[in-house]
């Protein structure tokens, strides 16, 4: 049961990854994308670092990352987990 619920909870991972990824694809270029989501989430700072690391699936996504992210790219959550579920369908990893 554990193993099962680890795998879960990596699929999740990476569905949140996958989002940040397209999301920031939406919103050129990194520089921006990176401010804008800063700004929404009303953060001091984010590195364009953390970004990467979030995408590459290095870092979990905050869940109000997700959401600053859809704002910063004017689509919903919901379209962007789609979105992530199609290319992990392909064999795509965040990032790639």
């Amino acid at each position: 049961m554990a193993a099962s619920l680890s795998v879960e909870r990596l699929m999740v991972d990476q569905e949140a990854a996958m989002a940040i990824a397209i999301a920031r694809r939406m919103r050129p270029p990194m520089k921006v994308f990176a401010n804008a989501v800063r700004l929404e989430l009303g953060w001091k700072s984010l590195s364009r670092r953390a970004v990467y690391s979030w995408e590459r699936g290095e870092a979990r996504v905050p869940a109000a990352a997700l959401i600053a992210a859809a704002r910063v790219s004017a689509t919903s959550v919901d379209e962007l987990l789609k979105r992530a579920r199609g290319l992990a369908v392909l064999g795509l990893l965040p990032g790639e």
